[in-house]
């Protein structure tokens, strides 16, 4: 149900940018579902959120906000870039700060790899973030992209991120901890 939450806000922008093609309108019921399903996340999830919720949040009421107050979308076609840019510099920094990477956190429960394997995943993840930050940029900005910009952002994301998932998972498969092989 989490992960579902988290395509909510994207479905309002798209329906508004198809339907009314207004982007100013689409951004505003975009930080509408923005906070409520952020409430809702705080709530389901016990008055606590990812840091990575915290980031979506900020960032989206910024841009979102800087699209409103100067009637501009420059500013809510960036957010995509700016949050994937962001989320790739904080597993790269997690390598040289901390005993664990990002990766290693996040994937631990379910994989089990040595140091090198950790780095690996977390270098991969991150050239992920890399990679749909650049997509978001070309269809944010190159103007044989940017008809298909609302439709890449709500929906071509959305599969990359799960053949992404399925990748990962698939390469890691014999990594997976004995006690959930069993199960």
């Amino acid at each position: 149900m989490k992960a579902l939450l988290d395509f909510i806000p994207l479905i309002v922008f798209f329906v508004l940018a198809n339907q009314k093609n207004d982007i100013l309108l689409a951004t505003q019921g975009l930080l509408i579902a923005v906070v409520a399903v952020t409430l809702l996340q705080l709530i389901l999830q016990k008055g606590k959120l990812l840091k990575s919720q915290w980031i979506v949040l900020g960032l989206t009421l910024v841009f979102g906000g800087l699209t409103l107050l100067f009637h501009d979308d420059v500013y809510i076609r960036w957010k995509s870039t700016v949050i994937n840019l962001v989320f790739a510099a904080a597993l790269v920094g997690s390598l040289f700060i901390g005993q664990k990477s990002l990766g290693e956190r996040l994937l631990e429960p379910i994989f089990q790899l040595d140091r090198a394997g950790w780095r690996k995943v977390t270098l991969s993840i991150a050239g992920y973030f890399i990679v749909m930050a650049l997509l978001h940029y070309l269809f944010a900005f190159v103007p044989a992209l940017m008809p298909y910009w609302v439709s890449f952002k709500t929906f071509g994301g959305m599969i990359i991120n799960i053949a992404a998932i399925a990748l990962l998972f698939a390469s890691l498969r014999h990594n997976i901890r004995p006690e959930l092989r069993q199960r």
